[in-house]
């Protein structure tokens, strides 16, 4: 999750400068409203971040760490790996894979953090949200899963010790 601070940046700017990224931020806040997608306001933070001085290179990690996580369905799998199929760590796609008594929850809980965007500039809270909310949308996605835990719960209380074991080894 990011590191760049917006309230930190409202502060540092200039009475002109700091006018100019509240409209800006206002606008980008808008439309997360509206779509839930939280990385067109993350990227005014990130340019007005090196505006008011902070340091490129956290900006450039912290665009890096977005792309990834919004493009995680996309990377491509080998052959061994088991056949989850991921979630995007993005507003749109942990908002689509959820259930629908989920994604009545996850509005409360973004129309809340873009409340306090609003009053302190700062985007974090929106994506501490996503990024709360992946994990059950990845468990929407893949409910096999779920029956692979409760069958592995069941040998544990059956006292079958070998799930402990790993390929062959003993205990």
């Amino acid at each position: 999750m990011s590191t760049l601070d917006g309230a930190w940046v409202h502060r540092t700017l200039s009475a002109d400068d700091r006018k100019t990224f509240e409209a800006r931020f206002s606008f980008a806040l808008a439309g997360v409203r509206l779509t839930y997608e939280v990385e067109p306001l993350a990227e005014v933070v990130r340019e007005w971040w090196v505006l008011a001085g902070g340091d490129q290179d956290a900006a450039d990690a912290d665009r890096f760490r977005s792309q990834q996580d919004a493009t995680i369905t996309r990377r491509p799998q080998r052959p061994q790996q088991d056949p989850t199929r991921w979630v995007d760590r993005t507003g749109p796609a942990v908002f689509a894979a959820l259930s629908p008594d989920d994604r009545v929850r996850f509005e409360l809980d973004f129309t809340g953090a873009a409340d306090v965007a609003e009053r302190t500039f700062d985007h974090r809270r929106l994506l501490e949200v996503i990024h709360h909310w992946w994990t059950p949308a990845c468990r929407k996605a893949n409910p096999e899963h779920a029956a692979i835990d409760r069958e592995m719960i069941r040998r544990i209380e059956a006292g079958d010790e070998s799930v402990f074991a790993g390929s062959g080894e003993e205990p």
